[in-house]
């Protein structure tokens, strides 16, 4: 992460670029890489926060019942507050508690991380 910001600082003092045929257009270039970096930001991080809402709404899969399954599947992250359920699960220990910190970790993160790319594509 710190190399391409790096550049990115570096080429924003730079007048050398040289794209498109025009000798002068150094900044230019360096802020159009800017954006479309930010871009790709935007898409992962907010990827990677439909995907952990989705961990967090289904569930862990666990062994429950001589099965393994989905137990929470059906209940719409109703099992999250529901703190008695959560023994349903009896393989592996403690999965619910690691599925739930998990995915919270990562959505509040991924978040964060989709407004500091929108502030980057827009500043």
């Amino acid at each position: 992460m710190l190399l391409p910001a790096g550049v990115f600082i570096g080429l924003e003092h730079e007048d050398c670029c040289g794209c498109c045929g025009h000798e002068t257009c150094g900044k230019s270039c360096a802020m159009l890489s800017s954006v479309l970096a930010a871009l790709i930001g935007v898409a992962g991080s907010g990827y990677c926060v439909v995907i952990s809402a989705l961990g967090l709404v289904e569930g862990p899969y666990c062994y429950k019942d001589n099965q393994w399954v989905y137990p929470f599947q059906d209940t719409k992250g109703q099992y999250l507050t529901n703190y008695g359920s959560w023994s349903l699960c009896l393989e592996p220990e403690n999965v619910v508690v690691w599925n739930v910190t998990l995915f919270s970790i990562l959505l509040g993160l991924s978040a964060i991380e989709v407004i500091l790319c929108l502030v980057q594509v827009i500043n």
